[in-house]
């Protein structure tokens, strides 16, 4: 009896799980596509990204504005370290400088020398012109007093030959006026132009003894002093080279907290200030931060040098700041919540379909499938809003059906 019952009982499970697999294939031959039912609820986007906390404000500390030229840095000060007004927290290879300084003062003393030396120079030939210009004129004073046309006395050809020594002298003496004149003229050109070169090579002897006082940068004020990360995010290292204004760390007010997050450039879809944000300490996991989204970048960019991920960076003000926990550098996790609506009708993004501006999806009727035409609203990765043409218990499909007609 007890064999008899658990035949028939397995004979009309096995009939049971016939007829449903039929009719699964059957449906499957009909409608030969996936769909679901359209159904109505709460909507929300939350970003998530990750970070490190910083203060909202803080005092840059950067090499001084009068440093002039690129510069290596040869010390600083180790990351998150007290400092006190006047510490000195970098330092910079003096080496290039002092033996530009040693050049250039080499160069501006030979010059003077030559100075000397031309001067002396300028000197004797000045001297001996004048000299030259004494002599001739006592010659021909000599000669014009003496000089005779009586031919009792001088024949014709000594009467020309005084004339002509006449004017030789006379020649002569204009000559070493005009030289007079012309060596002044050239040896003051030649002094004024060492003077210029001297002038370049003092302008630069001041801007490295300038550079030399100024190899040192101080802290401004008391406090922690922190890198500042390049645009790369690559922190300061001993022979980075360095430029005046150049900001290598900050001595950051740590009253007040503020988040300095990242999120995936695919990920940043409705990101926007003012929207609300929880901030989880990597330390503190169970203690959440709320904040509000102040700064968003304009444009993604790589987190690392030479990464081929971008990242939207974005900062979030916090509502409170904890002082014992809250240090500069620490990590953390944050939520961004770019959208919230109660009681919406919500659909997947590969269930819509557009063109020209047109949107819509593929409902199932009694006479198959039609297109129907909708209105989308807020939009998420993988879910949109829609805020007109469905209603709750719609069915849908998430595919394009293979027949179809239009309403």
């Amino acid at each position: 009896m007890k064999n008899s019952l658990l035949i028939s009982f397995r004979a009309v499970t096995l009939l049971m799980m016939t007829s449903a697999l039929l009719s699964a294939c059957s449906q499957q031959q009909t409608d030969g596509v996936l769909t679901m039912v359209v159904r109505q609820g709460d909507f929300s986007v939350e970003i998530p990204a990750v970070g490190e906390l910083e203060a909202s404000h803080s005092t840059a500390v950067t090499v001084p504005n009068g440093l002039r030229g690129p510069q290596s840095l040869a010390w600083i000060l180790d990351n998150f370290t007290q400092v006190k007004a006047g510490d000195v927290v970098a330092r910079m290879d003096p080496t290039r400088q002092r033996y530009e300084l040693e050049r250039e003062q080499f160069d501006f003393d030979r010059l003077g020398l030559d100075s000397e030396m031309q001067l002396q120079q300028d000197k004797t030939i000045s001297q001996e012109l004048t000299t030259g210009t004494q002599v001739t004129s006592e010659e021909k004073q000599l000669a014009e007093q003496f000089f005779s046309e009586d031919e009792r006395v001088y024949t014709k050809i000594e009467i020309i030959e005084q004339m002509r020594n006449q004017d030789y002298l006379g020649a002569k003496l204009n000559y070493f006026d005009w030289g007079l004149a012309q060596h002044d003229e050239q040896a003051d050109a030649e002094q004024q132009l060492i003077k210029l070169k001297q002038g370049g090579h003092q302008a630069k002897i001041k801007r490295y003894e300038n550079n030399l006082r100024q190899m040192e940068i101080i802290a401004p004020h008391d406090g922690l002093f922190v890198y500042q990360a390049s645009w790369d995010g690559v922190m300061p290292v001993v022979g980075d080279m360095m430029w005046s204004g150049f900001t290598i760390g900050t001595l950051p007010d740590t009253s007040t907290m503020q988040a300095r997050a990242y999120v995936l450039e695919s990920e940043a879809a409705g990101l926007a200030i003012g929207q609300l944000a929880t901030v989880y300490l990597d330390a503190y996991p169970d203690r959440p931060f709320k904040g509000r989204v102040t700064q968003v970048d304009a444009l993604a960019k790589p987190k690392e040098k030479g990464s081929p991920v971008n990242y939207f960076q974005f900062t979030v003000s916090l509502d409170n700041t904890l002082v014992a926990i809250m240090q500069p550098g620490r990590q953390l996790s944050a939520k961004v919540q770019a959208l919230s609506l109660d009681d919406v009708i919500t659909i997947p993004n590969q269930a819509i379909f557009q063109k020209e501006g047109r949107h819509w999806v593929y409902l199932k009727t009694d006479k198959g499938f039609i297109e129907q035409a909708i209105t989308p609203g807020q939009r998420s990765i993988d879910m949109t809003q829609i805020l007109s043409g469905l209603t709750p218990g719609d069915i849908i499909a998430l595919t394009t059906p293979p027949k179809r007609s239009r309403l």
